[in-house]
């Protein structure tokens, strides 16, 4: 009987703004638990480098290559059958929990496709902008609302979402920013009538509006200053395995596992 491991999917600008944590995450966890796929765009660093999955597409900022990107990610991941859970995390991702806690913690919350709860509040104009412009008529949706882009899955609806992808895809706008990284999956999970459910989110995201500045709100996720011990257990408390967004110059202050 084969090892069940979980395969972590980064879809990144390079592997991750704090590679020190994350090494120590991995190296420091039983090898046989896990494997991890990076989506590189510019493959700098040497840490991750053999992590770096060979087919990538050119990707911008919100628009329908992220969807690709993933689908590449899914692909290299089921090459080992031993991968059998799927969780897709990024470059400013932070792990609260050890190796051996996360991948517990995933097999136990997560036993088929799940998404969760978009925390911004702006979800329902980009559902609508998506419906307006970022969708080809005719198309087989019929309703609209984002989801987290970060999901957890099993092995057989990867597979599936690979088998359909030149099914669905011909219906997205390509070369725009239409955010189908927070649609694509979670449609054609519906239009499949796929067995998932909506539940709690892996990754803690801090959605709430700020005002710049210039006067204009921000409606990005907030970058963190700085990480300490009091939002480590919050979150933790919260059912998050993961925390977004720590960049390179977040301050951790906190031993993290």
């Amino acid at each position: 009987m084969h090892q069940h491991k979980v395969a972590f999917l980064n879809l990144s600008l390079d592997s991750f703004n704090h590679s020190n944590v994350w090494d120590q995450f991995f190296k420091n966890g039983n090898q046989d638990l896990f494997n991890l796929y990076i989506h590189s765009k510019n493959k700098k660093c040497k840490t991750f480098s053999k992590y770096f999955i060979e087919n990538t597409v050119p990707t911008e900022w919100g628009q329908f290559s992220l969807v690709e990107a993933t689908i590449e990610l899914f692909k290299a991941a089921l090459e080992d059958e031993q991968n059998e859970y799927f969780t897709l995390i990024s470059d400013s991702h932070i792990p609260l929990y050890t190796l051996g806690e996360t991948v517990k913690l995933i097999q136990e919350r997560y036993p088929i496709l799940t998404f969760s709860k978009h925390f911004s509040f702006h979800t329902k104009v980009k559902s609508q902008k998506v419906l307006r412009e970022g969708v080809i008529a005719p198309h087989p949706f019929t309703e609209y609302n984002a989801v987290c882009q970060f999901f957890t899955l099993r092995r057989c609806e990867a597979e599936i979402f690979i088998q359909t992808f030149d099914q669905f895809k011909k219906f997205f706008v390509r070369n725009q920013v239409i955010f189908a990284d927070e649609f694509y999956f979670w449609a054609v999970a519906k239009e499949l009538d796929m067995d998932f459910k909506m539940g709690q989110a892996s990754t803690y995201s801090d959605w709430s509006f700020r005002r710049l500045p210039d006067g204009k709100l921000d409606r990005n996720p907030k970058a963190f200053n700085t990480f300490n011990s009091v939002m480590l257990q919050s979150y933790r408390n919260q059912g998050f395995l993961f925390a977004r967004k720590a960049m390179p110059d977040t301050l951790i202050t906190t031993k993290l596992f």
